[in-house]
C-alpha cells in the first residue's frame, strides 16, 4: 500500500510536500541530505492546565510567577497529534542524517550524546511556559557562543500562528545554517521550514500528517515561491528556422 495520501510538487520540482506518516513514507524517499524539523514532543499541547497571574493551579500547587498561561492557546483544536513523542523516528533520523531536532531534551534518553545544543531565547517578557527551547544536533561537536543563542519572539507571518507550536521563519533560517543541501521535515506542520528553504534556495522535502496543516503548507509553499522563485526558469531559447 503507497503510504503517500496526497502530493503537491513544485512545477520545477524544487519543492515536494507529501501527506502521510513519516513513520512509513521516510523510509520510501531519496535524495534527503538533512532534516530540520520540529516534532511532536508528546506532551498535550491541548492538554488545558490554567491560565492567570499568580494564585493556584488546577491541582492545588501554588503559582507564584506574575504571568502565565495556559498550554492550550485559544482557538485551537485537540492537539491528538502531540499526544505520543515519535522516539523511533528520531532515533532513526539522527543516526541517518546531519539534523536539527527542535526539542531534542525531549528525546534525549534517544538521542546520541555526541551532538550539541541550540538554544533559542525568546526573552523575558515572552507570555509562554518556557522562556527559550532547546534544539538538538549532530552538526557541531560541541557549544561554542556562536552555536548557542537565536533570540527573538515570533508573532507569525501576518500576526497569527496557523499551527500551534509553529516556529517563527527566522528561528528556522538559523537552523538550516547548520546542515546543506536538500532538507526534509519529516514533521512539517504549517511548512515554516520549507519557507526558509525557499528564500535560502534550497530544495525541500515536508511530511505531515494531518490533512489540515498539509493544506496550509502547501498554501504558504506556493505563496512564497510565487514571493521568491527557488530557481530561476531557463532562458528562452530562439527557435531555429529550418
Amino acid at each position: 500500500m503507497n503510504p503517500i495520501k496526497a502530493e503537491w510538487t513544485s512545477p520545477d520540482g524544487s519543492v515536494r510536500l507529501i501527506l502521510g506518516d513519516a513513520l512509513e513514507v521516510l523510509p520510501t524517499l531519496s535524495g534527503i541530505e538533512a532534516v530540520v524539523t520540529d516534532p511532536p514532543y508528546g506532551i498535550g499541547w491541548d492538554r488545558e492546565v490554567v491560565s492567570m497571574s499568580g494564585g493556584v493551579r488546577k491541582d492545588g500547587s501554588q503559582r507564584t510567577n506574575s504571568t502565565w498561561q495556559a498550554w492550550k492557546p485559544t482557538g485551537y483544536e485537540p492537539a491528538a497529534w502531540d499526544n505520543e513523542k515519535p522516539s523511533r523516528q528520531i532515533q532513526e533520523i539522527a543516526a541517518a542524517y546531519p539534523a536539527v531536532v527542535w526539542g531534542g531534551n525531549f528525546f534525549a534518553d534517544v538521542l546520541p550524546v555526541s551532538g550539541g545544543w541550540l538554544v533559542w531565547s525568546k526573552g523575558v517578557t515572552m507570555p509562554s511556559l518556557s522562556k527559550c527551547e532547546l534544539a538538538w544536533t549532530n552538526t557541531i561537536g560541541h557549544v561554542e557562543e556562536k552555536h548557542l543563542l537565536w533570540s527573538g519572539y515570533k508573532k507569525g507571518e501576518q500576526g497569527k500562528r496557523l499551527h500551534s507550536t509553529q516556529k517563527p521563519v527566522g528561528i528556522m533560517l538559523w537552523s538550516l545554517s547548520f546542515v546543506a543541501g536538500t532538507v526534509a521535515d519529516p514533521f512539517m506542520g504549517s511548512g515554516t521550514t520549507g519557507v526558509a528553504c525557499i528564500r535560502t534556495g534550497r530544495k525541500f522535502i515536508g511530511i505531515e500528517i494531518e490533512q489540515k496543516y498539509w493544506e496550509i503548507a502547501v498554501r504558504r509553499v506556493r505563496a512564497e515561491l510565487e514571493r521568491f522563485p527557488l530557481f530561476d526558469p531557463p532562458p528562452l531559447r530562439q527557435r531555429e528556422l529550418i
